[in-house]
């Protein structure tokens, strides 16, 4: 098992700068096997945090992103109906001859013994299964939690405490004991999670980045100089206190921080804001803010121009 220093170490070198408490919760999944709901404003690191992990533990990774309208079967499991229509033509001569001279009922017998239409070549897997086949152990993030409706939160309870589902074909398929899958939630808040979803889980909150942080990751992931992330940085630390429609993220400095590492002239910082601004009505605070550090984050270039 990882020690905390082991798993801090790991996710710094899956480019991820994780705080003690994230380390924590990270060793705690590994140790129980327990679901982790991570919870944070958008561009925190949630989804990164799982890319993360499952990079550390050379795990392969699978997400699934719920969304409002989301069936079971795109969850699950399906089965694959072209297959089974293809499969009933071939058959057809032979399930033809031998069932005409049934009724109906010794007839649907007699097919069902000669295919076995709901068998397993016939099953797809969707992402919830595949964790749980025996196929390996894996990784699982269940992103956006919240936009998920009530059904497919009541329907993931037996999945996320025993890591198995029930199929009626089969009966409960139960994952193998030594590849439980590792799982990760994301909420963004957007409706209030049951307390049958919590209880099944482990917390972690994670807070917005202090500006220390933001720079050692733009440091780590895009290999700036000391010079433009601290700009960058100080630019997303003074944006987070607006009241913007799209708060600039994590993933949004890191995009124009690349773009600056290598066009960070006076002139192409003030016009590159677009790679910070996603609503129209956040263009103009956005450019207050940038201006303020033109020279900081041009540097020497800003003394030429």
């Amino acid at each position: 098992m990882m020690t905390i220093e082991e798993i801090r170490e790991g996710l710094w070198v899956a480019d991820y700068i994780a705080s003690t408490e994230i380390c924590y919760v990270v060793f705690e999944a590994l140790v129980l096997n327990k679901p982790i709901l991570i919870e944070g404003d958008p561009g925190v690191g949630k989804t990164s945090l799982a890319k993360a992990v499952a990079r550390m533990l050379e795990l392969p990774f699978l997400r699934l992103q719920m969304y409002d309208g989301l069936t079971k079967e795109d969850i699950l499991y399906d089965y694959d109906y072209q297959r089974q229509l293809l499969t009933l033509e071939a058959v057809k001569p032979k399930i033809t001859e031998k069932i005409q001279d049934l009724d109906v009922n010794a007839a649907i017998r007699a097919v069902a013994s000669d295919v076995d239409f709901y068998g397993r070549e016939f099953l797809i897997p969707r992402p919830i299964l595949k964790t749980i086949d025996g196929s390996g152990r894996k990784l699982l993030l269940i992103d956006e939690i919240d936009k998920a409706s009530e059904e497919i939160e009541y329907m993931l309870y037996e999945y996320l405490e025993n890591y198995q589902i029930n199929i009626p074909q089969y009966g409960a398929i139960q994952c193998p004991e030594d590849q439980k899958p590792l799982v990760f939630l994301t909420s963004n808040g957007y409706r209030e999670l049951s307390g049958a979803m919590k209880r099944r889980c482990g917390y972690l909150y994670i807070k917005k980045k202090t500006r220390q942080e933001i720079v050692e990751i733009l440091k780590r992931q895009c290999l700036a100089s000391d010079q433009v992330a601290e700009g960058v940085a100080a630019c997303v630390v003074a944006l987070q206190e607006k009241d913007l429609k799209h708060p600039v993220s994590v993933a949004e400095a890191i995009d124009w921080t690349h773009f600056l590492r290598d066009h960070a002239t006076q002139d192409m910082v003030a016009q590159s804001i677009g790679l910070l601004a996603k609503d129209r009505r956040d263009m103009e605070t956005i450019r207050t803010v940038v201006e303020a550090h033109v020279a900081e984050l041009a540097g020497e270039h800003a003394e030429e121009t």
